[in-house]
């Protein structure tokens, strides 16, 4: 029997452990109405402002009638060379323990009549090595919808950098336009860190914690005796969109005897539910459980957990040894040692004796 609970208890923490994902929808915009600023739609992934490297805005009116409202005018791109000293620049990046896949890059682009006649764009997954999209640009806005393909797009923890580059100009004054730029994604937040079951004589301690969380709302837990039913012995508050880590703790009071298996659901605050996977845990019917709960205890009684432990006699004595007058009353699984008299704040010694066991328990009453 015990061989076969360590193992049970083992394999329960093996697997509660094991870290489980899930995806929220990200969007990153850029929409320079009067500004460089970018916007996300998920707080686990950051953006950056747009930056410029070798070129700059107009500095009179930057921001002109664009492709949606407004857009920025880049000016003084060299109309001798075509490398990568001069682009504008932009970035995403994931918050905390998450992780980001990027799937598509839009923009909305066009040139005064002496600026730039081609634009090529490239990224930081692969150190701006190739290009991930090339285009001859006109005087009428047009647009770019790039598929962002490849490994390093994908579940990546810091952040990915954007740069367009634009060259070949009439004159150093000829501005490149821009507006509109979008990056779509997912983001991937590690969210159970853990999740554990301890016995605890005749009930189970459920300790889990995440590393991140996006509109949760709470925490269920269920538990069965067969992998078949499950009935609902709790839940907790979630902390809905975080990226630190929260820890999280309930107790079964009331497991079955023998094996109990454990599963944790997190429900959002849109009704989505994520379930992760199964715990276990073994309440022995044979070892008996004595502890002061809570501790510190009140003036008035000190409550006790007595399971399986039959016969109980309990003394509770002050520091300097002295007997402190009162009664035990028990019930299943329960007791209280109610005194005759209030307790003055102090620590106390506990002498409890069943059958099989002495115990002394030190006690703090406040």
């Amino acid at each position: 029997m015990r061989k076969l609970y360590r193992v049970a208890v083992l394999i329960g923490l093996l697997i509660g452990q094991m870290a489980i994902a899930q995806t929220a929808p990200f969007a990153g915009t850029w929409s320079f109405e009067g500004n460089d600023n970018g916007s996300s739609s998920n707080p686990l992934v950051a953006v950056s402002s747009v930056s410029y490297t070798g070129v700059n805005k107009i500095a009179v009116n930057p921001y002109t009638s664009g492709y949606v409202n407004l857009g920025v005018n880049v000016q003084n791109w060299s109309t001798s060379l075509c490398n990568q000293t001069e682009y504008v620049q932009f970035s995403v990046q994931p918050q905390g323990t998450a992780h980001v896949t990027l799937t598509s890059l839009s923009f909305a682009f066009s040139r005064s009549a002496q600026g730039p006649q081609q634009i090529y764009v490239r990224s930081s997954a692969d150190g701006f090595a190739s290009d991930i999209y090339t285009n001859t640009t006109s005087t009428s806005y047009q647009t770019a919808s790039i598929t962002l393909n490849g490994g390093n797009f994908i579940n990546q923890s810091s952040a990915i950098t954007f740069r367009i580059y634009a060259c070949q100009p009439a004159a150093g004054g000829g501005t490149l336009k821009l507006d509109e730029i979008q990056i779509n994604g997912s983001s991937l937040p590690v969210t159970l860190l853990s999740f554990t079951a301890r016995p605890d004589g005749d009930r189970v301690q459920l300790v889990w914690a995440t590393t991140a969380e996006y509109n949760a709302d709470k925490f269920v837990v269920e538990r069965s005796s067969d992998l078949g039913e499950y009935k609902r012995i709790g839940e907790v508050a979630a902390r809905g969109t975080t990226n630190e880590q929260q820890d999280y703790r309930l107790i079964d009071s009331n497991p079955f005897p023998g094996i109990n298996y454990y599963r944790l659901k997190q429900v959002d605050f849109d009704g989505t539910v994520h379930t992760y996977k199964l715990i276990s845990a073994i309440i022995r019917q044979d070892e008996p459980v004595i502890a002061v709960y809570p501790n510190p205890a009140n003036p008035d009684r000190i409550h006790l957990r007595l399971w399986n432990a039959e016969g109980t006699t309990v003394q509770l004595l002050t520091r300097t040894g002295q007997t402190v007058l009162g009664r035990l009353e028990v019930q299943a699984g329960e007791g209280d040692f109610l005194v005759d008299q209030p307790l003055a704040v102090g620590l106390y010694w506990l002498v409890v004796q069943t059958n099989s066991q002495r115990k002394v328990i030190e006690v703090l009453v406040r």
